[in-house]
């Protein structure tokens, strides 16, 4: 297992420096595209077939099998395949949400069924939760992680760097958790399998940050799906803190982003650069400069959600969401006046 992992990032760079001599290259738009000159778009592919490829060598596939998991994996696949689809032909936009929406709501019929819900500072057994609550609720937390995902991707090394981060934390809890139970393995097949393509999205990282490869949707969208997938195994372990913890970095400002749209009276499905990664680069920050600040914050993430997750999730969300949505909102009334006064 421990010579795949670190065989994975090498076979990942390859592919991907194939990718870059045949891939279809997305180019600059004057918009949102803020590359000088068309790049190659299809890393996600180089990282999907890294993945599959690093699943048989380390014999990983009879895990695969583990109740519910076929359902999230189908998922992930699915959204790999909409993906693939919007990066080579295009999907309207209304299109694309839809057959998102779909696949996460059958994911989460037929899935790992989440049975409780916790709420904060109440008690320990939680809530029981109705067969259509629970199907909701995770089709609702599988499309919004697919979609977040790809909306972070927008500066090199930031949604794939900061993914990277998040893929091995749930793998590191994912294998802690299946170590406390042997009597069930769904654990430990997430746990490969975030391991593997957190190992294969390295390798991609070399091309990406070096601003020669992006991932296109075909990857943004999957590995978004994996980590939604994989929060869900947590969460049905543990609480719905958990993985809420670790992604806070993309959903605060995926989330405070969509309210200030909203408020402004902003078509909610034109891309735009209203990000908060967005108004940095829009400042004049480098690309890894912003993809540092992120995968920073998800360390921070990342490291309360080991150290203190399992015992006092819901208490260290509050903490961190407080904390991420006031550096939004002061950065909003700061830099984002600034940029809005110099018509930036």
């Amino acid at each position: 297992m421990i010579p795949v992992l670190l065989g994975l990032p090498f076979l990942s760079a390859l592919l991907c420096l194939l990718v870059i001599r045949l891939g279809v290259k997305d180019a600059p738009d004057g918009g949102r595209k803020t590359q000088k000159a068309p790049v190659p778009t299809a890393g996600g592919i180089a990282i999907a077939v890294s993945a599959i490829a690093g699943l048989f060598l380390a014999g990983g596939m009879p895990l695969m099998t583990e109740n519910g998991l076929p359902a999230l994996l189908l998922f992930v696949f699915a959204s790999v395949i909409i993906g693939f689809l919007d990066d080579f032909v295009g999907l309207n936009p209304k299109l694309k949400l839809l057959l998102l929406a779909v696949v996460s709501l059958l994911a989460a019929a037929f899935g790992p069924r989440l049975g409780f819900f916790h709420l904060p500072f109440g008690p320990g057994e939680g809530y029981a939760l109705p067969v259509w609550l629970s199907v909701a609720g995770v089709g609702l937390w599988l499309f919004v992680m697919a979609n977040a995902t790809n909306f972070m991707d927008g500066s090199n090394g930031l949604a794939m760097g900061s993914a990277t981060l998040m893929l091995i934390a749930l793998s590191i809890l994912l294998y802690w958790l299946a170590t406390a139970d042997p009597d069930t393995r769904l654990e430990l097949a997430m746990s490969l399998m975030t391991a593997l393509v957190a190992a294969a999205t390295m390798g991609f990282l070399v091309w990406n940050i070096a601003g020669r490869l992006y991932v296109g949707d075909t990857g943004s969208l999957g590995i978004g799906a994996l980590l939604g997938a994989a929060g869900l195994v947590v969460a049905c372990r543990l609480t719905v803190w958990e993985p809420v913890i670790l992604t806070l970095p993309f959903l605060v400002d995926v989330f405070m982003t969509l309210i200030w749209r909203a408020r402004a009276r902003k078509h909610l499905f034109e891309a735009h650069r209203d990000h908060a990664y967005q108004l940095f680069l829009r400042a004049g920050w480098p690309h890894w400069k912003v993809a540092s600040l992120w995968g920073a914050m998800t360390l921070v993430s990342g490291a309360s959600l080991l150290a203190l997750g399992p015992l006092f999730g819901a208490q260290v969300i509050f903490v961190l969401l407080a904390l991420g949505i006031g550096l939004w909102i002061w950065q909003r009334a700061t830099l984002g006046r600034q940029l809005a006064a110099e018509g930036r």
